[in-house]
Protein backbone atom coordinates (compact mmCIF):
# COMPACT_ATOMS: atom_id res chain seq x y z
CA UNK A 1 0.00 0.00 0.00
CA UNK A 2 1.26 3.40 -0.38
CA UNK A 3 2.81 5.79 2.27
CA UNK A 4 0.59 8.73 0.85
CA UNK A 5 -2.50 6.63 0.85
CA UNK A 6 -1.81 6.09 4.74
CA UNK A 7 -1.17 9.47 5.18
CA UNK A 8 -4.91 10.21 3.60
CA UNK A 9 -5.96 8.06 6.35
CA UNK A 10 -4.71 9.62 9.03
CA UNK A 11 -5.32 13.29 8.20
CA UNK A 12 -9.25 12.03 7.97
CA UNK A 13 -11.14 13.22 11.18
CA UNK A 14 -12.44 10.92 13.55
CA UNK A 15 -15.84 9.01 12.52
CA UNK A 16 -18.83 10.30 14.86
CA UNK A 17 -20.73 7.38 16.08
CA UNK A 18 -24.54 8.29 16.47
CA UNK A 19 -26.20 5.76 18.34
CA UNK A 20 -29.19 4.97 16.91
CA UNK A 21 -32.54 4.82 18.00
CA UNK A 22 -34.09 2.41 20.14
CA UNK A 23 -37.92 1.17 20.33
CA UNK A 24 -38.70 1.26 23.76
CA UNK A 25 -41.78 -1.52 24.20
CA UNK A 26 -44.18 -0.59 26.70
CA UNK A 27 -47.72 -1.09 27.73
CA UNK A 28 -50.43 0.75 27.05
CA UNK A 29 -50.92 2.24 30.21
CA UNK A 30 -47.39 3.34 30.46
CA UNK A 31 -47.47 5.24 27.06
CA UNK A 32 -50.78 6.94 28.54
CA UNK A 33 -48.96 7.91 31.58
CA UNK A 34 -46.12 9.25 29.66
CA UNK A 35 -48.13 10.92 27.64
CA UNK A 36 -50.12 13.07 30.96
CA UNK A 37 -46.63 13.68 32.07
CA UNK A 38 -45.24 15.84 29.00
CA UNK A 39 -49.07 17.64 28.76
CA UNK A 40 -47.94 18.63 32.96
CA UNK A 41 -44.11 19.32 32.48
CA UNK A 42 -43.26 23.09 32.05
CA UNK A 43 -39.69 22.58 31.39
CA UNK A 44 -38.52 22.57 28.14
CA UNK A 45 -35.51 20.59 28.40
CA UNK A 46 -37.63 17.65 30.20
CA UNK A 47 -40.53 18.04 27.40
CA UNK A 48 -37.78 17.45 24.36
CA UNK A 49 -36.48 14.17 26.74
CA UNK A 50 -39.99 13.12 27.17
CA UNK A 51 -41.29 13.83 23.45
CA UNK A 52 -38.00 11.75 22.32
CA UNK A 53 -39.05 8.61 25.05
CA UNK A 54 -42.81 8.76 23.06
CA UNK A 55 -41.39 8.49 19.90
CA UNK A 56 -39.15 5.45 20.44
CA UNK A 57 -41.97 4.08 22.17
CA UNK A 58 -43.53 0.82 21.11
CA UNK A 59 -46.88 0.54 22.58
CA UNK A 60 -47.50 -3.55 22.39
CA UNK A 61 -50.91 -4.85 23.31
CA UNK A 62 -52.17 -7.75 25.05
CA UNK A 63 -52.29 -11.10 23.38
CA UNK A 64 -55.53 -12.09 21.63
CA UNK A 65 -55.35 -15.61 23.89
CA UNK A 66 -55.56 -13.91 27.01
CA UNK A 67 -54.78 -17.47 28.79
CA UNK A 68 -51.17 -17.02 27.73
CA UNK A 69 -48.81 -14.86 29.76
CA UNK A 70 -47.75 -12.42 27.49
CA UNK A 71 -46.44 -8.63 27.72
CA UNK A 72 -48.44 -6.82 30.06
CA UNK A 73 -49.79 -9.23 31.74
CA UNK A 74 -50.58 -9.90 35.54
CA UNK A 75 -49.19 -13.17 36.42
CA UNK A 76 -49.63 -14.73 40.16
CA UNK A 77 -47.41 -17.33 41.01
CA UNK A 78 -47.21 -19.64 43.95
CA UNK A 79 -44.36 -21.20 45.34
CA UNK A 80 -44.27 -24.41 46.58
CA UNK A 81 -44.73 -23.39 50.27
CA UNK A 82 -47.90 -21.62 49.25
CA UNK A 83 -46.85 -18.68 49.44
CA UNK A 84 -48.17 -16.30 46.50
CA UNK A 85 -46.95 -13.40 44.39
CA UNK A 86 -47.54 -11.34 41.67
CA UNK A 87 -45.46 -10.12 38.83
CA UNK A 88 -46.63 -7.66 35.92
CA UNK A 89 -44.67 -8.23 32.37
CA UNK A 90 -43.06 -5.06 31.14
CA UNK A 91 -40.86 -2.82 29.11
CA UNK A 92 -37.47 -2.07 30.36
CA UNK A 93 -38.81 1.71 31.28
CA UNK A 94 -41.37 0.66 33.86
CA UNK A 95 -39.36 -2.16 35.28
CA UNK A 96 -39.60 -1.80 38.95
CA UNK A 97 -38.39 -5.15 40.68
CA UNK A 98 -39.47 -4.11 44.20
CA UNK A 99 -42.86 -3.82 42.76
CA UNK A 100 -42.80 -7.15 41.07
CA UNK A 101 -42.73 -5.31 37.50
CA UNK A 102 -40.09 -7.13 35.46
CA UNK A 103 -38.71 -7.50 31.84
CA UNK A 104 -39.90 -10.05 29.42
CA UNK A 105 -36.14 -10.35 29.00
CA UNK A 106 -35.55 -11.53 32.91
CA UNK A 107 -35.27 -14.83 33.88
CA UNK A 108 -38.47 -14.98 35.32
CA UNK A 109 -40.26 -13.29 32.64
CA UNK A 110 -38.73 -15.13 29.75
CA UNK A 111 -39.89 -18.42 32.31
CA UNK A 112 -43.22 -16.85 32.63
CA UNK A 113 -44.39 -15.77 28.95
CA UNK A 114 -45.84 -18.13 26.69
CA UNK A 115 -46.97 -20.19 29.99
CA UNK A 116 -51.01 -20.78 30.93
CA UNK A 117 -52.48 -20.72 34.11
CA UNK A 118 -51.63 -24.01 35.80
CA UNK A 119 -48.54 -25.17 34.07
CA UNK A 120 -45.37 -25.17 36.55
CA UNK A 121 -42.18 -23.39 35.53
CA UNK A 122 -38.50 -22.91 37.13
CA UNK A 123 -37.32 -19.50 37.74
CA UNK A 124 -33.47 -19.89 37.41
CA UNK A 125 -31.55 -17.59 39.78
CA UNK A 126 -27.85 -17.11 40.62
CA UNK A 127 -29.15 -18.14 44.63
CA UNK A 128 -30.75 -20.84 43.10
CA UNK A 129 -33.91 -22.07 40.91
CA UNK A 130 -37.24 -21.73 42.11
CA UNK A 131 -39.94 -24.20 40.82
CA UNK A 132 -43.22 -22.00 40.46
CA UNK A 133 -47.14 -22.94 39.41
CA UNK A 134 -49.07 -19.62 37.20
CA UNK A 135 -52.43 -19.65 39.12
CA UNK A 136 -53.49 -16.37 37.48
CA UNK A 137 -52.96 -14.50 34.42
CA UNK A 138 -55.38 -11.24 34.12
CA UNK A 139 -54.81 -8.20 31.97
CA UNK A 140 -55.57 -4.67 32.18
CA UNK A 141 -59.28 -3.61 30.68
Amino acid sequence: MSRAFMKDLEDAPEPKIIAAPRSRPMTPAAFAELRARLGRETDEQRRLELREQLDAAVVVEPPADRSLVGFGAHVTVARDDGSEQTFTIVGESEMDVAGGKITDASPLGKALVGRRRGERVVWKRPIGDIALVIKGIRYDA
